[in-house]
């Protein structure tokens, strides 16, 4: 199998713990969360499920409907618009688009499940060993049979039902994901670790 994967990311949640704002918009060492992310998928094709808004690149925007429907509907959503605009696609890797440094999972996730012919996904698990099935790279038959049926309120678990997976270890950086301002405060420190600030004119 060659892994040239359609991107799913979900943007489309609000941070209670953050007075309800956009976590994907949070500034992470000059540049919003969701761009820094993207900027590290790099070229592969993307759906973002979300509103619509400038990320610095080409990436096809859909809702999961009703909007709020929790990140099952999601994913099924972004599926869905992907594989109508890519339907050749094999692998979609799933990210959280409040994880500002998790599009350097795609290529090692793909790399997984290559890997593992047996295997109907491959997960990220961070220093806590807990598999995150919002950070996943899955074969899309796998995918197909689970998002049958309505997908609203459906919890992210349920994307692993019966599907045999395989799990890759990943940096505490690459699994964060901006819940808090102590989440916030440490991906502003590490984004100074990984790349200089950006360029205000850019």
């Amino acid at each position: 199998m060659t892994c040239a994967p359609l991107v799913v990311v979900l943007a489309g949640g609000t941070a209670r713990r953050l007075g309800g704002v956009d976590k994907t918009a949070l500034d992470v060492g000059g540049v919003p969360v969701l761009r820094r992310l993207l900027d590290d998928v790099g070229p592969l094709p993307v759906v973002v499920v979300g509103e619509p808004r400038d990320v610095g690149r080409d990436v096809l925007w859909t809702r999961e409907d009703p909007p709020g429907g929790g990140p099952f509907a999601g994913v099924a959503a972004g599926v869905t618009t992907g594989l109508a605009a890519h339907p050749g696609t094999q692998v979609v890797v799933v990210l959280a688009g409040d994880q500002p440094f998790a599009g350097t999972a795609v290529t090692p996730l793909c790399d997984a499940l290559r890997g593992a012919p047996d295997a109907g996904a491959a997960l990220a698990t961070g220093p806590d060993g807990r598999p995150q099935p919002l950070l996943a790279a899955y074969r899309v038959a796998a995918l197909r049979e689970r998002l049958a049926g309505s997908p609203h309120d459906r919890p992210a678990r349920d994307l692993l039902v019966g599907l045999r997976t395989r799990h890759v270890v990943v940096s505490a950086a690459v699994a964060l994901d901006v819940d808090d301002l102590d989440d916030l405060a440490e991906a502003r420190q590490l984004a100074g670790l990984v790349s200089p600030p950006a360029d205000p004119a850019r």
